[in-house]
């Protein structure tokens, strides 16, 4: 079965259209929304993010629904010691720590699994991933 099988993916005006794409220009924001959490969507992200885990900057996990599986991200080629999993006690410390890591520039890539960003706020976490030259990624349930 295709992993990225009932998933649509929405990417933001900063990136050219595709996942790897995103990683051309520094700064974008990524939205992912899917059906269900879990490997399916993430396996769009994670050639990506095996390059990003490649140049020593860290890759947050804020708010996962499952502990990501180091079996799976190193098949993948992702580097192990460069991820940070994150889980906030509410929703809203959740963006902060997002806005934060993508503004701080230590970071890689952000991903998110969120419910509570409106427009305003992914606005904001555009601008931070701007700023910190981070690729931010939004998991949205449809």
């Amino acid at each position: 079965m295709n992993p990225a099988s009932n998933v649509t993916t929405c990417v933001s005006h900063y990136s050219t259209g595709t996942v790897e794409g995103a990683l051309a220009l520094t700064g974008g924001l990524t939205e992912i929304r899917t059906h269900q959490a879990g490997n399916r969507a993430l396996a769009l992200v994670l050639p990506a993010l095996a390059r990003l885990s490649q140049e020593r900057r860290w890759l947050a996990w804020i708010a996962p629904p499952n502990i990501p599986a180091g079996p799976l991200l190193a098949a993948a080629g992702v580097d192990l010691s460069r991820v940070l999993v994150v889980h906030p006690r509410a929703c809203a410390d959740g963006l902060r720590a997002v806005e934060q890591a993508l503004r701080a520039g230590t970071c890689g890539a952000v991903l998110a699994w969120l419910t509570c960003a409106d427009d305003e706020t992914l606005h904001r976490l555009r601008s931070a991933a701007e700023d910190g030259h981070s690729w931010g990624v939004m998991f949205h349930a449809l």
